[in-house]
C-alpha cells in the first residue's frame, strides 16, 4: 500500500472513532440537528476553546476579554468559545445570584446570532458575539438542567468539549484541537497560536502529540482586599510551589506522566479525546484522570512561552485541587502550622523503579529469575535504614512488588510487544500516573514520611545539585522564581 493509500485508510479509520464517540459516549447536548449544522458552512471558525462556567460572574468577562485580544483574533481568525454556564443541585442556592448575573451579563452585552441550537429535550444553547469572537452559551445553571449532585465539573467540560468534537468532526472548526480553561485563567496572546499538528520525539520514538499543557502562573487578585490577600497568596505560592516540586521530582525519576494536572492548561487533540472517550464525569480530579489517558494516546507536551494566568482566590466548588489546597494551607498557616510534601527521596526510588523495569526490558537473554533477583537487588539499595515504620524491608520490598504486580506486568510487557521499545511503552502504559501515585503513597507511609515544602525543596536532589557540601537556603519567594524558570 502506497503511503498516499495508507494515509487515506488512517483518515477513515480515525473518523469511524469519533463518529462512534459521538454517536455513543457523547453527551446528549452535542447531538445538534442536522439542519442546525447547515446552517454554518465548513471552516465557520478557525479556533475553539470551552470554559465551565459556576458562580463566575466576576471573573468570567476577564477570561473572555483575554481570548479576544488574543493574536489570532487580531489577524481575523475566528474563535469560538464554549461556556457552559452550570450549577448543581446540591449546591443551586450558593451559586444561584452570581449565575443569574452571569446570565444577565450575557444577555445585555452580547449580540445574538442564533439561538435555538440545543437538541430537543436538552438545555438552552445560543449563539453570540462579543468583542471580535464568538459564544455559544450553553446553560444548564437553571432548573430543570442543573448538574446531578454526583456528578461535578468532569461532565461540565465533558459537554463542552462534546459539542466541540462534534463542530470539529462536522468540519464546522478548522483547527483539531480542543482548548480547555477556565473562568480565573487569563490567557496569553499567542494562545491559539502554539499548537499544531507536529511529530514529537518521546525516548527516541517520533508520536503524534495527543495534548499540550500551557504554562502557568498564580497572580495575584486585583479585585481582592488587602487582607484576604495576605492570608491567601502566602498559600497560593505555597500551593504552586508543591506543584511544581511533584513535575520535578516525576521529571527527575524519569516518568512518562511528569506535567502539572490543572484542567485550565489543556488543549487536547480532537481524535485523542474521542479515544479517551472523554472527560470522566468527577466531582474534582477530572483534569488527572483525563490526562492519565491522554498520555497512552500520544505525547504530553509541556509547551514553553508566556504562561496562563491563574488569579488568586480561595474556591470550595470542588471538594479538592487548587482552591481546596489554597484553602487548607492558608489554615495550616494560621494555625501556624507548616504544609507538609513528599519526602524527596520518593522520588530517588521511582527513579531507580523505573530503571530496574527499564534493564529488565533490555534483558532478553535472562531468565526471568535472574531479571527478578536483578531487580529485587536494585531496589533493596535504596531502601533506608530505617522507615517510617517498624517493618522488615526485606519483606515489606517483596510485599510491595507483589502487591503492585510489577514482575507480571513487566512479563507482560514482553509477551505482548516484538521488541524492547514497544515492550517498554506497554509498562509504561500500565505503571500510569495512578500507579505512581499510589506507589508514592506507599513509600510516603511506610518508609520515608514527609517534610515541610521548603525542607523538601532543600532536601531535593532534583532540585540542587547531588554532594553539594553548602546548599543556598531559599526563601519560598525565591524557590517560585527559580521553579517558574525550570519546571513545567
Amino acid at each position: 500500500m502506497n503511503k498516499q493509500a495508507s494515509s487515506t485508510v488512517d483518515e477513515v479509520k480515525n473518523q469511524r472513532t469519533i463518529d462512534k464517540y459521538l454517536q455513543i459516549y457523547a453527551e446528549p447536548e452535542s447531538q445538534w440537528r442536522a439542519a442546525d449544522l447547515e446552517q454554518f458552512p465548513s471552516a465557520t471558525w478557525d479556533y475553539v476553546v470551552t470554559i465551565p462556567a459556576c458562580g463566575e460572574h466576576e471573573y468570567l468577562p476577564g477570561a473572555l476579554d483575554s481570548i479576544a485580544n488574543c493574536q489570532a483574533v487580531g489577524n481575523k481568525s475566528r474563535v469560538l468559545c464554549i461556556v457552559v454556564l452550570n450549577g448543581n443541585q446540591a449546591r443551586e442556592m450558593e451559586f444561584k445570584a452570581s449565575n443569574k448575573k452571569m446570565r444577565d451579563w450575557l444577555a445585555k452585552l452580547t449580540i445574538p446570532i442564533f439561538s435555538g441550537l440545543n437538541p430537543d429535550g436538552t438545555c438552552p444553547q445560543s449563539l453570540v458575539s462579543w468583542q471580535g469572537i464568538e459564544i455559544l452559551i450553553v446553560d444548564r445553571s437553571q432548573e430543570p438542567w442543573l448538574i446531578p449532585s454526583d456528578q461535578g465539573v468532569g461532565m461540565v467540560r465533558k459537554i463542552g468539549a462534546d459539542i466541540a468534537l462534534l463542530l470539529i468532526s462536522a468540519g464546522k472548526i478548522a483547527s483539531p484541537w480542543i482548548h480547555n480553561t477556565d473562568a480565573d485563567a487569563r490567557v496569553p496572546s499567542d494562545y491559539f497560536l502554539r499548537t499544531s499538528e507536529q511529530i514529537v520525539s518521546t525516548a527516541g520514538k517520533a508520536k503524534k502529540a495527543s495534548c499540550y499543557i500551557y504554562p502557568y502562573q498564580h497572580i495575584p487578585n486585583p479585585n481582592m482586599g488587602q487582607q484576604e490577600h495576605n492570608i491567601y497568596w502566602p498559600a497560593v505560592i505555597d500551593y504552586e510551589l508543591w506543584l511544581r516540586y511533584y513535575v520535578a521530582g516525576l521529571q527527575w525519576a524519569g516518568s512518562c506522566y511528569a506535567y502539572p494536572s490543572i484542567g485550565s492548561l489543556l488543549a487536547c487533540h480532537s481524535l485523542a479525546y474521542a479515544r479517551t472517550r472523554g472527560f470522566p464525569k468527577k466531582m474534582a480530579g477530572e483534569d488527572f484522570y483525563f490526562q492519565n489517558k491522554l498520555a497512552k494516546m500520544g505525547s504530553m507536551v509541556n509547551l514553553e512561552g508566556e504562561p496562563i494566568r491563574l488569579l488568586t482566590r480561595p474556591s470550595s466548588r470542588v471538594p479538592f485541587g487548587t482552591g481546596q489546597g489554597t484553602i487548607k494551607i492558608s489554615q495550616l498557616n494560621q494555625a501556624g502550622q507548616q504544609y507538609e510534601v513528599y519526602h524527596p527521596l520518593v522520588f530517588d526510588f521511582l527513579k531507580g523503579f523505573l530503571a530496574a523495569a527499564g534493564d529488565w526490558l533490555l534483558a532478553p537473554e535472562k531468565t526471568t529469575d535472574e531479571k527478578q533477583a536483578v531487580f529485587y537487588s536494585a531496589l533493596q539499595k535504596l531502601l533506608p535504614a530505617r522507615g517510617q515504620k517498624e517493618i522488615d524491608r526485606a519483606e515489606w520490598l517483596q510485599n510491595l512488588l507483589i502487591e503492585l504486580q510489577v514482575f507480571k506486568n513487566l512479563r507482560a510487557a514482553e509477551k505482548r510487544s516484538r521488541s524492547s521499545e514497544g515492550a517498554k511503552q506497554q509498562f509504561d502504559d500500565w505503571f500510569d500516573s495512578f500507579r505512581t501515585l499510589k506507589l508514592i503513597h506507599r513509600l510516603r507511609d511506610d518508609l520515608y514520611g514527609s517534610l515541610t515544602l521548603v525542607e523538601a525543596l532543600q532536601a531535593s536532589n532534583f532540585l540542587q545539585k547531588p554532594g553539594q557540601e553548602k546548599r543556598h537556603l531559599y526563601g519560598t519567594d525565591e524557590w517560585l522564581e527559580r521553579l517558574r524558570a525550570t519546571v513545567a
